[in-house]
């Protein structure tokens, strides 16, 4: 209550001769941000290098970082609550982000991808669900034609033995690698080949999987009589073989030359 005579305040007991919280929450201004605590700013908000990050505000360090260090699993240095999301990261062109990022670093780009420094600084891109995977476009590769299947012995991991005069034998499997991937990706999980058959000599199916995995009782390509050219676009998943990763396999249940180019990769980025 205030004096009259004095122009003196007398303090409540709640109160100290600090400033009081109803006055910190007047003024809008954020004293006292730790953790736990809630930041509060009547207009937004610009975090300087090495300055805290206002919750719900805007925080620019312009071209400089803010960095957070410390923390573990059990006490982190940023945590996020609530239903209204208190980090916002805002695109930024793919080529105004440096191929390599400290470690921890975050971006997104454009395409709403989340782009994080990698171990060794290495750009990774964190993956959300099954779509996270990329499909990419390759210069199309002829990676077999057993007409010449000396040309592309360094395709061929393993079942070179099972052609025969230009033709992969019935009942034979025969080994390859989709060759080189891009530098800027890794983990290869399936690609897309054109698989063609020619000189067939009877009606049968060919068959691609992924090496190091059973082979299945299904088709992915038919032919049904002799001196046909028949051709398919098929996706394979990629697995291990020991000769070689990226690796798939091509089985026949009747003779034929087979042709195989590859035109895309589905592939996980570094």
């Amino acid at each position: 209550m205030r004096d009259h005579g004095t122009g003196k305040r007398d303090m409540n007991t709640d109160e100290t001769p600090s400033t009081t919280r109803r006055t910190v929450i007047r003024a809008g201004v954020a004293v006292g941000v730790g953790v736990g605590a809630t930041a509060l700013a009547g207009t937004p908000a610009d975090a300087a290098p090495g300055a805290p990050v206002i919750g719900g505000q805007l925080n620019d360090a312009g071209e400089a970082e803010t960095v957070l260090v410390g923390g573990s699993s059990a006490n982190p240095t940023l945590a996020l609550a609530g239903t209204d999301p208190m980090l916002r990261l805002f695109p930024t062109p793919d080529d105004a982000i440096p191929a390599e990022l400290p470690t921890g670093s975050l971006a997104v780009t454009p395409t709403a991808e989340l782009v994080v420094g990698g171990r060794d600084g290495r750009r990774a891109y964190v993956n959300t669900s099954r779509w996270a995977n990329r499909i990419v476009a390759v210069p199309p590769v002829r990676l077999l034609d057993t007409r010449a299947l000396a040309s592309y012995s360094a395709n061929v991991l393993a079942g070179a033995d099972g052609v025969v005069s230009g033709r992969l034998q019935a009942g034979r499997t025969l080994y390859l690698t989709v060759g080189v991937v891009p530098a800027s990706y890794y983990g290869p999980v399936g690609a897309y080949l054109n698989i063609t058959v020619a000189n067939t000599v009877s009606g049968g199916v060919l068959t691609a999987f992924a090496a190091g995995a059973a082979r299945p009782d299904t088709s992915s390509v038919n032919w049904w009589g002799p001196n046909q050219i028949l051709s398919n676009l098929v996706e394979v998943p990629l697995g291990a073989h020991e000769r070689g990763g990226a690796a798939f396999a091509l089985h026949v249940r009747a003779a034929a030359t087979v042709v195989v180019d590859v035109s895309a990769l589905i592939l996980t980025r570094r």
